[in-house]
């Protein structure tokens, strides 16, 4: 009888060790194994998707949510081209945003001025705003130059007051191309794939 409550005790220390071991390895769980939320937000999704289909068509386009749950679309250019895009813009806006997350939000537009050199938005090394200075001066001697922008770290999108695309647009547009691209080459020891696109003043490719 004896030998029987000995083991039995023995059993019961057993099980009452093993069950606090299960409690304090549930309570200990890894960070690797415990699921995480996700990365993005349905909202930068749904912003960033927007953004997407609006630059297939405009160049000089941003969209954000604003505190008040506003969706602000950003517009670079003057204040006749703004008023003459809006109307487009917020018909491709409400089509994209229809069944997302911002579908409620009412569409703000503002006028982007596109004074620095860089969105601040974007974390860019000097390689690439020193690139982007030198560019600027280089066209700076273009009286038809008006503004630069950097899509991706190699894409240059140069808005210009040139008229039509007719062959002197086109030769003007050429020689700024040619600019920039000895400018890159001088500046750039790495094989990167840059593309350039000149605008006129209707927002047309002419080069």
């Amino acid at each position: 009888m004896k030998r029987m409550g000995l083991v039995t005790g023995l059993l019961l220390v057993i099980i009452a060790i093993i069950i606090l071991f299960n409690k304090f390895v549930d309570g200990n769980i890894p960070e690797g194994n415990i699921e995480k939320g996700p990365i993005i937000t349905k909202e930068e999704l749904n912003l960033s998707l927007l953004k997407d289909k609006l630059l297939e068509k405009y160049v000089g386009i941003d969209v954000k949510t604003s505190a008040e749950k506003e969706l602000v679309i950003q517009i670079v250019g003057g204040e006749e081209y703004v008023q003459s895009v809006k109307k487009d813009i917020e018909s491709i806006v409400k089509n994209t945003i229809k069944t997302s997350t911002l579908k409620d939000y009412p569409i703000v537009f503002e006028r982007w001025e596109f004074t620095s050199l860089i969105d601040g938005n974007k974390a860019m090394g000097n390689d690439i705003n020193l690139l982007m200075e030198d560019i600027i001066k280089g066209l700076q001697a273009f009286d038809v130059y008006e503004y630069l922008i950097l899509e991706n770290r190699t894409t240059f999108t140069i808005q210009t007051t040139i008229k039509g695309a007719n062959d002197e647009a086109l030769q003007l547009a050429t020689k700024m191309e040619d600019t920039i691209k000895k400018i890159v080459q001088t500046n750039v020891t790495q094989n990167d794939s840059y593309v350039i696109h000149i605008l006129n003043v209707q927002r047309e490719k002419i080069n």
